[in-house]
């Protein structure tokens, strides 16, 4: 056969390869549309008291993102429902438990700022305390989120005392104090190791003077005694080692300082 041939050959195959081409992009659209189709929300197009029970359901069942998706379509579509309030309330929880703490502290806080009358605003303040505290990180790292912690869960002591919320508070509360404690001690501690006592000083005096209350104010007093007896300041060593005895008389610091070993 010819060139001539052959071209006009290949030439005949063209239209029925684009014809191929363009069914097969016919055919991946349109299974790419009944997927889209298929993953098409469960609640869609409910009415708000079916939405509402469809989000408690899946809540109930630990289905944390249906139960999101649920109550969100409830609040956007329908803002005055009469189940808006707890519909709220079930958003910040679902988010509690599926790890997402930013965002459940603040549709807890959103909760308060519209319904602080209602009888779950001591749930909602208590859950703001709570969603800090699980953001607080190691002792190592900056303890921004420790501190939110704290206030929050000191805004619920005082708003709510005598509830349980309140007690599940201070105890969150003297939790972070702790965390926040240790946090002092161990940046003082690397100050103290490098020789650079007088920095280290100001840490330990933090530790003592604002979280006596913790475990770590007896470690505190012993490392000020360790800094002050380093630097030859005595007075202010006998001190802090008095006032680490009389305190803390049965820590694992005291006994240390008694014995000698500090």
């Amino acid at each position: 056969m010819g060139s001539t041939g052959v071209r006009e050959k290949r030439a005949g195959r063209r239209p029925a390869r684009r014809l191929r081409g363009f069914i097969g992009c016919a055919v991946l659209a349109c299974l790419v549309f009944l997927a889209g189709c298929g993953s098409a929300p469960a609640w869609q197009g409910m009415e708000p008291e079916a939405l509402f029970a469809y989000g408690v359901e899946a809540f109930e069942d630990e289905e944390w993102e249906e139960a999101i998706g649920a109550f969100e379509a409830l609040i956007f579509r329908n803002p005055t429902s009469q189940e808006m309030a707890e519909a709220r309330m079930y958003l910040a929880r679902a988010h509690f438990q599926k790890g997402e703490y930013i965002t459940s502290a603040a549709e807890f806080e959103r909760f308060l700022l519209q319904y602080s009358s209602h009888g779950l605003a001591p749930e909602a303040s208590l859950g703001i305390c709570r969603s800090y505290a699980r953001l607080s990180p190691r002792p190592e790292r900056d303890q921004g989120y420790t501190e939110r912690a704290v206030d929050a869960c000191r805004n619920t002591i005082q708003e709510f005392e005598g509830m349980n919320v309140a007690e599940e508070a201070r105890t969150i509360q003297n939790r972070m104090f702790s965390r926040l404690a240790e946090s002092l001690y161990l940046q003082g501690r690397q100050y103290q190791r490098r020789g650079f006592h007088d920095s280290a000083i100001i840490y330990f005096q933090d530790l003592v003077d604002y979280y006596p209350q913790t475990e770590w104010a007896a470690w505190g007093f012993h490392a000020l005694y360790r800094s002050y007896t380093a630097i030859g300041w005595e007075e202010e060593a006998d001190r802090a080692r008095r006032r680490l005895l009389d305190n803390y008389p049965d820590s694992e610091a005291a006994d240390e300082v008694r014995e000698g070993s500090a």
